[in-house]
């Protein structure tokens, strides 16, 4: 049993050297069969590296992934129109739009932070309809405000959500970071 471990052992050295590149991952960890896509276009095409342990060109494409979702939401409350605050009835009683990021189909993330103190309330919707419409295909949910005022609450990051965002909260003058990249 011992020789056959030597034996295969040896065998994968051999093939780890016969490798054109080592990569290593953040905690030092080689990663085999990896070959780094270089000069990527968003949305188009990528060249990989080409020398003379790799003389074959890698080429590839990026393709952002996400959209705009789809909404299978139970038991929602009414929802304002877009841009509209909420009505004085319901969880989100009164609350006011303090924040909208647009839909955006290149957008890569969006960060919302809830640092008011007081929960507020992020409506997601596909982004066709105009200010002053209703909203289509539209989700809500609340974020936790955290002890107090500029004290860290709920937060909410996507790297798919391409649709609009919009933010409402108890009062016009909460402390809430948004963030799209």
């Amino acid at each position: 049993m011992k020789r056959i471990s030597i034996g295969l052992a040896a065998t994968l050295t051999a093939i780890a050297a016969a490798s054109a590149q080592t990569y290593l991952d953040s905690k030092g960890t080689m990663v085999s069969g990896v070959a780094p896509l270089v000069q990527c276009v968003s949305g188009g095409s990528c060249a990989g590296p080409v020398s003379s342990t790799n003389p074959l060109p890698v080429s590839g494409s990026v393709a952002q992934s996400g959209s705009i979702g789809v909404d299978y939401s139970a038991n929602m409350p009414a929802l304002p129109n877009v841009g509209a605050n909420f009505a004085a009835g319901g969880p989100f009683a009164n609350y006011v739009s303090i924040a909208t990021v647009a839909a955006s189909a290149s957008r890569l993330s969006i960060d919302v932070e809830n640092d008011s103190g007081a929960q507020i309330a992020i409506i997601l919707d596909d982004g066709a309809a105009a200010s002053g419409a209703a909203p289509n295909n539209a989700s809500v949910f609340a974020l936790g405000g955290g002890a107090g005022v500029g004290v860290q609450g709920g937060s909410w990051v996507s790297l798919i959500e391409k649709g609009r965002v919009q933010v409402y909260a108890p009062t016009a003058t909460a402390q809430v970071t948004v963030r799209a990249n």
